[in-house]
């Protein structure tokens, strides 16, 4: 099965997707390319949910089987009806899910207790903040070391082998999206 991630900036957002979505189809004992999409790269959500944009990439990439389009959720109370409706565009063809707030949460995660002892906060109080990757993802990675693919995501993400349950319990969207998956025709055992 060939599987295209959608991402609303492939430059940095490939390092958090890319093995979010590979652990997922582990878990559905699914065998799946996973590649993200760097043409045409998307330079925001509002590229991500344009449905002319979307409607091509779907057309041009003929030979995917499953579009799986994320996006940040940014605070944005009305975001999942938009993505409801690129999926009913493209139906069992597009999925679409959000990090809540920003996908940079789920590496956040991974990595929870550092972050609540660091800016002391529970993890409702880290997950509920509009902006994460700016308030507690990039000082994290300063600390860990900025360095390296996607400025150190690629790196912190190397906990996901050690923290997936963990990962899956503190961002319920992760384990959603694995259902919503499931239940496609074509992934259905």
């Amino acid at each position: 099965m060939k599987v295209l991630v959608i991402p609303e900036d492939p430059h940095l957002d490939q390092y958090i997707l890319k093995p979010v979505i590979e652990r997922v189809f582990d878990d559905l004992s699914k065998k799946a390319r996973i590649e993200v999409l760097q043409n045409p790269r998307m330079r925001g959500v509002e590229d991500a949910l344009d449905h002319e944009t979307i409607d091509a990439i779907v057309t041009k990439n003929r030979m995917v089987d499953v579009f799986l389009l994320v996006v940040d959720r940014d605070c944005a109370k009305d975001r999942r009806a938009r993505l409801d409706a690129l999926e009913q565009r493209h139906p069992g063809k597009l999925l679409a899910a959000m990090g809540v707030e920003e996908v940079e949460t789920w590496l956040l995660a991974l990595h929870r207790r550092d972050v609540e002892e660091r800016h002391k906060l529970s993890w409702a109080q880290v997950r509920s903040e509009c902006h994460p990757k700016e308030t507690f993802a990039e000082p994290l990675l300063a600390r860990l070391g900025d360095g390296g693919p996607g400025n150190g995501r690629k790196s912190a993400m190397g906990a996901i082998a050690k923290q997936w349950k963990s990962l899956c319990e503190l961002c319920p969207e992760i384990p959603e999206l694995r259902e919503r998956i499931r239940a496609r025709p074509e992934t259905a055992s």
